[in-house]
């Protein structure tokens, strides 16, 4: 049996991107690999990073809410720009322009608000291929391997057989919809079904501890939550340059930090 491994919510950070990806290849060149969402925004590499996923054989890519914002900016982007070859410049003083024409361009500047700056800008600079964005939303919300599943955000209670397409429900989020597998932390103190363990990013792990911790860098790290059936993944890479990849098999996590410009695998947890 070839390994599998796990990680989640990169924002761009290309360096721990590549060293984790390296990392999983050397332990197993056959190996697969499911990515949790959030590739883009935030840090500077994040369409770089998108377009690698889903093109990769190796990796089942799940759907964050990153990847849902980009697409929906994308197509509202396709409105905007009618001009061919424009300069970087340009591309991202129109986009930053867009935030003064009050919800006109409510995607485009959701994306904008989180950090979405690099990404758009990388696409439009691409050619804006549309391809690229009909699979991206096309991803899979969910993946399940044995007793184990899989997500972006785990906002939902104890099982993903009820999720479905429906939006937002007033300013509720239901327990049971796609949009919570990618939003939602409403559902964070509700247990997982008996006997098995959903792992997912999204929240920062100090979120589970005190506010007061995020600035202690022993909080950021992989953590059970409430009944041990429940392991958040997201370690907050963009901000904290560090981040861990967990081999589902034997569920053992290798993390990994930038420093100095260069990666280093520091320490190793097993669940």
């Amino acid at each position: 049996m070839h390994d599998i491994f796990f990680f989640t919510d990169i924002h761009g950070n290309y360096s721990l991107y590549e060293a984790i990806m390296k990392y999983c290849i050397k332990q197993d060149p056959e190996c697969s690999i499911i990515y949790g969402g959030d590739a883009c925004d935030r840090g500077p590499d994040g369409y770089r990073i998108m377009r690698e996923l889903l093109y990769n054989p190796q990796v089942i890519y799940l759907k964050g809410n990153h990847e849902d914002m980009f697409c929906k900016a994308a197509h509202e982007i396709k409105e905007l720009f009618n001009f061919a070859n424009p300069a970087r410049s340009d591309v991202e003083k129109t986009l930053k322009a867009c935030m003064f024409f009050d919800y006109k361009y409510a995607a485009i500047q959701d994306c904008l608000y989180n950090g979405g700056l690099s990404t758009l800008t990388d696409w439009i600079m691409d050619g804006m291929p549309m391809t690229m964005i009909e699979r991206l939303e096309k991803l899979p919300l969910t993946f399940s391997y044995e007793n184990l599943d899989f997500c972006h955000a785990a906002g939902i209670y104890r099982t993903f057989k009820d999720a479905t397409d429906a939006e937002y429900e007033g300013n509720e989020v239901n327990l049971y919809t796609a949009e919570s597998l990618l939003w939602s932390r409403t559902a964070m103190d509700m247990e997982w079904e008996d006997g098995r363990l959903v792992v997912f990013g999204h929240t920062p792990t100090p979120y589970f501890t005190n506010y007061a911790h995020w600035t202690s860098p022993e909080n950021w790290k992989p953590m059970p939550i409430l009944y041990n059936n429940k392991l958040d993944m997201d370690t907050g890479a963009v901000f904290t340059h560090k981040a861990f990849v967990l081999n589902i098999l034997t569920m053992r996590a290798q993390g990994f930090e930038e420093k100095d410009d260069k990666i280093e695998e520091i320490e190793v947890i097993q669940f």
